[in-house]
Parts: C-alpha cells; sequence; structure tokens
C-alpha cells in the first residue's frame, strides 16, 4: 500500500510541476504572410502579454520562460484564461491562426481554446478549442473559417481560456509562435485594397480581405456619398468605380491584378439608419444641480473614457442635427464610461436621466440597462444600482422614437452588498440585450429642479431663405446667439461663427447642394433647425 501511495505521490508530482524542455519547430513563413503575436523568428504586435482581466495567473504570466534551450516562451501558470493586448492590425486578409501549444494537461479533462479579440467589423470574439496532445509540443494552425462570423479586420487582442467561463480549474500551458498566416500571393497576382475612402474620409472599419460594407446615413440624406479614394495594395494593380446613384443603393470597386488572373468587388451599401431628430432637449435646470456624463444641454464632467474597452469597443459618436449623439456598434453588448480619476459624490442628488432610441422592429426580449457604480472609498465597484427598461416597464422600450427615461434613485438599493450611497460615484455603465441597433444621449443626475418660467422660455429660431442657393439669415427673438455649427449630413462640420448677435448671414456659397444642421448655443440652452442648399 506503501509502495502505492508513493507511485500515485510521485505521478502528481510529476504532472502538476511538468514542464516542456525542448522548444517548437521554428516557422519557415515568409514574413510579408505572417502577422505575429508571439515568437523569435517575426517582428510581434503584442504590447502587453499579462491586462489584468480578473484572470487567475495575473502577474504570473512569464513572456521569457527558458526550457533551459535559451529560446524562450511564453508560459501561463495557473491559468483559466488569459488575454494579450496588440496594437490593432488588420489581419483580414490572413487565412490561418498558428499556434504551438504544450501541456501536461488530459485533453478529456481540460478544454483549451482561443480567439483573436476583434473591434472593427463581424463577431467580436469566436472561441475555438485547440486539439493537442499531453506533455508534448503540438502545432496547430486553425482556419480562418472556424472562428465563425470573425473578419480579422481589426484584432487588439488575443484571448486563451481553459475549461469554459468562470472555470475555478486552472491548468498551466506553455506557448510559441502565435501567428497569423496566409499562402503566399503569387507575384502580380495581389487584388486586393489597401484603403478606401467615401467623400474624402477612410472608410470606418474598413479591412483589405473585407468585401461588403455597410454604410448608415441620418434620415433625411439626400447626397448620395461617392468612393473618392480606392488604393490598391500592388501599385500595378488596377480598380474601377462604379458609383451609387440612389439612396438605399450601393457602390463598387472592382480591382483587376496586374497579372489580370485575379478580381475581387468591393461593395458599399448606403442606407438610411437612426433617428430622423436629435434626442429631446433637456429641460433647463441650474448648474448647480446638474452632473451631466454626456450631453450637449450641460457641462460634462471630465471622464477618463466613454468607451472603457470591457467589452470591446462598443460606441462610435454620430451627429444628429447638429447634436452629439452615441451610436452603438452592433454586436458589441455594453459600453463602459469611466471616470474613476474624477468620482462624483451624488448623495443629494435624486434623478438619473437618460434618452435612447432604436428602430429594431422585433422588440421580445429587447432590454436597454444603465448600471450606476459606487466604488466606496476604493479601487473597485463597492456596490450598484441598475436600472432596465424593456416592454414591460414604464416607460416601456419602443421602436423609432426617442424613449426619455427620468426616474428616481433615492429610494433604490444597490444590487452589490446593499445599498448604493451615491458618494463615490466612479463608472457608468451600459448594456443591451438582444438590441442591434442603439443611439442614446443626455445621461446626467439632477435635483429635479429647474430655472424659473421666464430663464426657461424656448428661444424662437427662424432661418431664411430656407433653401438657399448662396446664404442663409439666422435670426432669434432678441435673444444672442453665442456659436454657431454647421454640420453636413454625415456629421462632418462645414462652418462655424460666434455671432454674439441676435441675426446673422451664413454663407453657404462653398456648401454643396444637400441637407445641413445648424446647432445654435445661446444662453439659455442649445437647439437645432434643419438648413437647405440648392
Amino acid at each position: 500500500m506503501k509502495k502505492i501511495t508513493l507511485l500515485l505521490f510521485l505521478l502528481t508530482a510529476y504532472f502538476g510541476y511538468a514542464q516542456p524542455t525542448t522548444n517548437p519547430a521554428a516557422p519557415t513563413n515568409d514574413a510579408v504572410d505572417v502577422i505575429s503575436i508571439y515568437g523569435d523568428t517575426f517582428t510581434n504586435i503584442a504590447n502587453n502579454y499579462d491586462p489584468n482581466w480578473g484572470q487567475s495567473g495575473h502577474t504570473q504570466v512569464n513572456p521569457n520562460y527558458d526550457p533551459g534551450t535559451g529560446q524562450l516562451l511564453l508560459a501561463y501558470p495557473n491559468f483559466n484564461y488569459q488575454g494579450t493586448e496588440v496594437t490593432a492590425s488588420d489581419a483580414s486578409q490572413m487565412e490561418f491562426l498558428h499556434i504551438d501549444i504544450w501541456t501536461a494537461a488530459s485533453p478529456g479533462a481540460t478544454d483549451i481554446q482561443v480567439s483573436p479579440i476583434n473591434n472593427g467589423s463581424g463577431a467580436g470574439e469566436t472561441l475555438v478549442s485547440i486539439t493537442y496532445t499531453s506533455g508534448t509540443w503540438t502545432s496547430v494552425d486553425i482556419p480562418k473559417s472556424a472562428f465563425t462570423g470573425m473578419t480579422w479586420d481589426s484584432v487588439f487582442q488575443m484571448k486563451f481560456a481553459a475549461n469554459g467561463p468562470g472555470s475555478t480549474t486552472p491548468v498551466d500551458i506553455y506557448l510559441d509562435n502565435i501567428y497569423f498566416w496566409k499562402n503566399p500571393t503569387v507575384a502580380g497576382s495581389d487584388a486586393s485594397l489597401s484603403a478606401l475612402e467615401i467623400d474624402g474620409n477612410p472608410l470606418s472599419g474598413f479591412g483589405s480581405g473585407v468585401f461588403s460594407y455597410e454604410v448608415e446615413l441620418a434620415p433625411g440624406t439626400v447626397v448620395v456619398p461617392q468612393i473618392t479614394t480606392a488604393t490598391t495594395t500592388d501599385p500595378a494593380a488596377s480598380a474601377s468605380i462604379t458609383q451609387a446613384t440612389n439612396i438605399p443603393g450601393s457602390g463598387t470597386v472592382e480591382v483587376t491584378s496586374q497579372n489580370g488572373n485575379v478580381m475581387q468587388t468591393y461593395t458599399v451599401s448606403f442606407v438610411i439608419s437612426g433617428p430622423a431628430m436629435a434626442a429631446p432637449t433637456p429641460p433647463s435646470r441650474p448648474a448647480a444641480d446638474v452632473v451631466s456624463i454626456y450631453s450637449d444641454a450641460y457641462p460634462n464632467i471630465t471622464v477618463s473614457t466613454y468607451d472603457a474597452g470591457w467589452c470591446g469597443v462598443a460606441v462610435s459618436e454620430v451627429q444628429i442635427e447638429g447634436n452629439n449623439t452615441f451610436k452603438k456598434n452592433t454586436g458589441i453588448p455594453c459600453q463602459g464610461i469611466d471616470f474613476a480619476s474624477n468620482r462624483q459624490n451624488l448623495t443629494d442628488f435624486t434623478h438619473i436621466h437618460f434618452d435612447f432610441f432604436t428602430d429594431d422592429t422585433d422588440l421580445v426580449g429587447d432590454v436597454f440597462n444603465v448600471k450606476l457604480v459606487d466604488f466606496a472609498g476604493g479601487g473597485g465597484e463597492a456596490s450598484a444600482l441598475e436600472v432596465n427598461i424593456n416592454t414591460g416597464t414604464n416607460p416601456a422600450i419602443v421602436a423609432n422614437t426617442w424613449v426619455s427615461v427620468d426616474i428616481d434613485i433615492t429610494s433604490l438599493g444597490g444590487v452589490v452588498a446593499g445599498n448604493l450611497t451615491r458618494s463615490d460615484i466612479a463608472q457608468f455603465g451600459i448594456t443591451t440585450a438582444n438590441l442591434t441597433n442603439v443611439w442614446f444621449d443626455n445621461i446626467y443626475f439632477h435635483k429635479n429642479t429647474v430655472l424659473s418660467t421666464k430663464d426657461f422660455a424656448k428661444v424662437a429660431f427662424n432661418a431664411y431663405p430656407n433653401p438657399t442657393q448662396d446664404s442663409w439669415t439666422i435670426k432669434t427673438n432678441n435673444v444672442p446667439m453665442e456659436v454657431i455649427t454647421v454640420f453636413d449630413v454625415l456629421g462632418k462640420q462645414v462652418l462655424s461663427l460666434s455671432p454674439e448677435n441676435s441675426e446673422v448671414e451664413v454663407n453657404a456659397a462653398n456648401l454643396k447642394a444637400g441637407l445641413y444642421f445648424a446647432k445654435i448655443k445661446t444662453e439659455r440652452g442649445i437647439n437645432s433647425i434643419k438648413l437647405i442648399k440648392n
């Protein structure tokens, strides 16, 4: 019995502390066909092999582990999942992800997975299981098609995981030669683009290996965007542009390789999407009674980031009638607004306000959720308050109209460690369940007070002639206009004036024909009007 016990102890010790003593074979790919995360053969794009994502092995990662050969490995001891941050890179032309892995774990008991993390188009991540053999180096090449829905057009992180979400059974693994690669391109056969511009601006989310795009335009857009630049990766290749003629409609770029044997077509579809009008203008309140996180109506507090990256790049800022508005990126479930370096004592504030809009037609199971996080003097979440809006709440989530939410938070308790004191608010989170398109604006806290009727009176604006061929005159009811900012339908600022007068002429001679929005600031707030140039 003692011999059996000793044998079991030795086997346990062996497998518990087993480590590689050799290195895998070096890659033979040409560097031009590779984007490398880790390894000695190529230049790596990684800039942080151990970001703090709350993983079990944080601070134990060793990117310089020497198995005794002098050739280094990437060691993940006590590993349940682990991330690597990289310089955002377009890997859309790559065809495979290569990994060399060594572990003493048993494939029957331990599922080791991997996924690039993308913040461009397509799925953000898709974990794929790695087929490996215990106690020896295993070299795997996983095809891009295995990562369902991913485009790899903007890879900014890499993730390994063991035994599924929430695993509390860590393992030790060793890695080398982590890189994307593609089969060599025959000289003269490259038919890809390296850049694509719409109306002189880079196409958002462009990747050389992504051939279909959808550009969302604000309601009321009448000028059809044009493809102005299509740069071929191979200067000797040719590109033929066919412009869209209507909205909705599509423009295309047909690329022909130098040798004429390969052709690729890039398609850009233009569609109308989003609110036709900006979010409702909030009521005027005394400045001391408002703490604004994001709004054009009030001064915003200093925020470290409106997109903390907890879920990938979640939002982009768009202009609607000249009003700054957030649009959540499709497929990204949450957004983090972090102001931990400028924490707010909101104990005396009674209400939380936010506006949101969705054009989803099927709202079954859809939720718009906000989360208020209190650090309570510490370095992380101590208590939190969550507000969920769905089809059964009051107000209810509805489609194709702005929903204004204004809730008394004084009686609502926190979901973590008791009631939310609101004395040390450091973060604001937004999550959406099942919603694909959502816009939101005017996130602020207030004490439920308003200015006097006199101060609250709306400013009347008039613009004439409208439409015009050369200039508009904008006039108020004797209220000086401090700033006038004019935007086109894509949200690009085209004019800015500081008239300090109740009447001003806006020169439109150098503007293209189309629809514009003027955002006008006065001492009584901000409003916007539509302008049309013939």
